[in-house]
């Protein structure tokens, strides 16, 4: 029997919670980490806390949305909710610094997965047409955890104990699991018998951890051009191509090859890198901009960032009714993506003049332009797909998206720092953090000013970029069943 309005629901609960876990804890160590630091020690690894959850939950996305086609969902998604309290439990109980950095490695592979998870099981259970506005609700989990994460972070390390900040995953995930268990319980079974490549998943890990370890440490702790950079992005190249080798005499591929050259799937994956990749660096560096060029208190920062995270939000909430009633989904990102490149040209010429609170207003018309990819994205690839297909496409997105986020993250703090260090030799600035603690000088403020001008027009160059390749997304009919029951749909 398939599952009622009230099951749905209920999945959409368990769902969203899941979900609300796994960014959570991307970003709620952050502000506890001097306070874990003094109490074990090892403050030389400190980065490497948020840098292992990171690695593990990438790599993961993939992998679980895969096994989820092959061993069905529930148990699939049990497994990295399980996985998930383990990493927590363990990093709540860890007694050097060692240890905790291991347990965060667990904890993010238990994290991908519900990642990947939350996203499929829903469309499983809701068909394409109505999916949308679905979505629209998990990019308001995003925000809400982006924003509540630093705070109960801090607060938590200063007046409970730093352990509470895993401890309070228990509960949480334990109604997680009791909440979709049930309800899963009734969508038939996808279980079918397959050959898991696990030479695949072991090179896809190499290179994916390459990259990221390339992308987290260069520029910091060893030049872009040292032989450790250029040793891991060799790596990194040699494992991509062994993989993508492998994938292409796989049975079961993990990331399939011709998601690439699909009508649908391949342009909806390269424009989704480049959107919600330039999406996160201005969300990280838009702070470090407020602060340094603009004489932003730090607490204030914060507040002046929350108008684009809440508009993101509304931007896909729009995009989702949007799709429901017109039954499009490229639309609405067509004419919200061009909204998003004129804010940031324009905050791009006002960088130095511009007010504070003026800033934060272009911020949010960015991000309202922004948000609507975000779930016609989804709601296009999962339409594009039969159910049988419908994890591995999920999991194909999460990871584009995370590697996005991780490039072009890197690449706008390379762009900054290397601006501001041509324009004040001898600054010492090499990290973004480094800056943001520095107490400026008009001049250096200037420099900072138009480092981000040229940054935020490079933002919106890459936007057009992502704009020109959704522009090239095959818009197909919504179908009116969910993927529990979608047939097959040509190539």
């Amino acid at each position: 029997m398939p599952p009622s309005q009230a099951d749905i629901k209920t999945i959409l609960t368990g769902a969203l919670l899941a979900l609300f876990l796994a960014a959570l804890e991307q970003t709620i160590v952050a502000t506890a980490l001097p306070t874990i630091a003094a109490d074990l020690g090892g403050f030389d690894l400190i980065s490497w806390v948020v840098t292992a959850y990171l690695l593990s939950s990438v790599c993961a996305t993939p992998i679980f949305g895969k096994l989820s086609d092959v061993y069905g969902r529930r148990p699939v998604l049990a497994t990295s909710l399980l996985v998930f309290l383990a990493g927590s439990v363990l990093c709540a109980l860890a007694p050097t610094m060692l240890t905790l950095i291991l347990a965060r490695g667990l904890q993010g592979i238990g994290g991908g997965g519900l990642i990947t998870l939350a996203q499929t099981v829903i469309g499983d259970v809701v068909p394409p047409r109505e999916r949308g506005r679905y979505a629209a609700f998990f990019s308001g989990v995003w925000a809400v955890a982006g924003l509540l994460g630093p705070s109960v972070g801090g607060v938590l390390a200063e007046h409970v104990g730093w352990e509470w900040i895993f401890w309070l995953n228990v509960p949480l995930a334990m109604l997680a699991l009791a909440i979709c268990d049930r309800a899963l319980r009734r969508l038939p079974s996808n279980r079918r018998r397959a050959h898991i490549d696990y030479a695949a998943i072991l090179l896809l890990s190499a290179g994916t951890v390459a990259l990221l370890l390339l992308l987290s440490l260069a520029g910091k702790d060893f030049p872009w051009l040292s032989p450790a950079s250029l040793g891991l992005a060799l790596a990194a190249t040699g494992f991509a191509v062994l993989f993508a080798i492998k994938q292409r005499f796989s049975a079961e591929p993990i990331l399939p090859p011709r998601f690439v050259t699909h009508p649908v799937i391949g342009p909806v994956l390269s424009s989704l890198f480049l959107v919600f990749g330039s999406y996160l660096a201005v969300a990280v560096l838009a702070p470090v901009y407020l602060q340094m060029a603009l004489g932003v208190p730090v607490s204030e920062s914060g507040l002046l960032m929350i108008p684009l995270m809440v508009s993101t939000t509304l931007g896909a909430g729009f995009a989702g009714r949007s799709t429901k009633t017109t039954g499009r989904y490229k639309l609405p990102a067509l004419i919200g993506l061009p909204v998003a490149v004129l804010a940031l040209i324009v905050l791009g010429f006002e960088a130095q003049a511009v007010t504070p609170w003026a800033a934060s207003a272009l911020l949010m018309v960015a991000g309202l332009g922004m948000g609507p990819i975000f779930p016609c994205s989804m709601v296009a690839a999962q339409n594009a797909v039969e159910g049988r297909d419908l994890g591995t496409v999920s999991g194909t997105i999460s990871f584009s998206r995370a590697l996005g986020g991780a490039v072009l993250i890197a690449a706008a703090s390379a762009l900054v720092l290397g601006l501001y260090a041509g324009a004040m030799p001898g600054s010492g600035a090499a990290t973004l953090e480094e800056l943001a603690r520095a107490t400026p000088s008009a001049e250096a403020r200037a420099a900072i000013g138009s480092a981000f001008a040229v940054l935020f027009w490079a933002v919106a160059a890459i936007l057009v970029a992502g704009l020109a390749l959704f522009a090239r997304v095959e818009e197909r009919p919504l179908r009116q069943h969910a993927g529990i029951a979608a047939p097959s749909v040509p190539e």
